[in-house]
């Protein structure tokens, strides 16, 4: 019985981390069995929580926010009240509300500024910043940025998220007309391997560091590899053909440029 049900919260906490649906689903069928065997407040506390979080992870945002309350009406203290601001700014985050998620992540920080210092909350102090980071790059606060992605890197983070960490940077500092460090850490983003949603992006901003540093032949490379990758990444095409067309006039590529100008202008 102690066995199945270390198993069973050993589901519910995978699916949490991964944010994975299938596994989300499958944590709420263990979590119902929980809660209706469990009396103690502590470990339904805990279960409600995580019940918000796997509907939140499955789009299902009412039903995350009607088991926060239960969460906070079954125990409404300091600890708690930590959990539900974090909670309620990863939902509004999961709905794209980015402004809203970036005020309330912040109000979260000022809030419990003395119980995110207790070592039992650093989780979601890191949590918070890496989130705060990504958000602030997607509201394009990009100075802003720059120091939560940089404090955020000096935590014990996944290969992934240093990945799109040092690629939000190489953007921030792209945006803030600093193109030796944004392409310094476009590299290093790639150097430790793009995720999904950086593939063929990363191209592209990083042909507009070489070209704003002079570098045009890598410049060139990176534009004529985003040409490839257009249509599986969805990359806008006649802005790159304009690229390619100013690059390889800088080249001294006469013919080149007047092709690529050609493929730049609408049909």
């Amino acid at each position: 019985m102690i066995c199945e049900k270390a198993m069973n919260q050993s589901i519910i906490r995978q699916a949490v981390e991964l944010n994975d649906p299938v596994l989300a689903k499958q944590a709420l069928g263990e979590i119902a069995g929980l809660l209706d065997a469990s009396p103690d407040r502590e470990e339904r506390v805990y279960l409600l929580f995580s019940k918000a979080s796997c509907y939140g992870i499955l789009g299902q945002f009412a039903e995350a926010r009607e088991q926060l309350s239960l969460a906070l009406r079954e125990k409404n203290d300091s600890s708690s009240g930590v959990t539900y601001d974090f909670i309620e700014g990863m939902i509004s985050q999961q709905e794209g509300n980015y402004d809203e998620a970036l005020q309330r992540f912040t109000a979260t920080l000022s809030a419990h500024a003395k119980e995110l210092k207790q070592p039992e909350f650093s989780f979601i102090y890191k949590d918070i910043q890496q989130r705060r980071g990504f958000l602030l790059v997607a509201v394009s606060r990009f100075q802003d940025a720059i120091p939560v992605l940089q404090e955020a890197l000096s935590f014990d983070v996944d290969e992934q998220t240093r990945s799109d960490a040092m690629a939000s940077l190489g953007l921030c500092y792209l945006e803030l007309h600093e193109n030796k460090l944004a392409k310094d850490h476009f590299l290093q983003a790639r150097a430790i391997g793009l995720t999904r949603q950086w593939e063929g992006k990363l191209n592209f901003y990083l042909g507009m560091a070489y070209f704003y540093e002079d570098m045009f032949r890598e410049a060139k490379q990176e534009f004529q590899k985003c040409e490839e990758l257009a249509a599986l990444h969805q990359l806008p095409i006649t802005d790159i053909y304009a690229w390619l067309s100013s690059i390889s006039k800088r080249l001294g590529e006469r013919s080149e440029s007047e092709r690529y100008a050609r493929l730049a202008r609408p049909s």
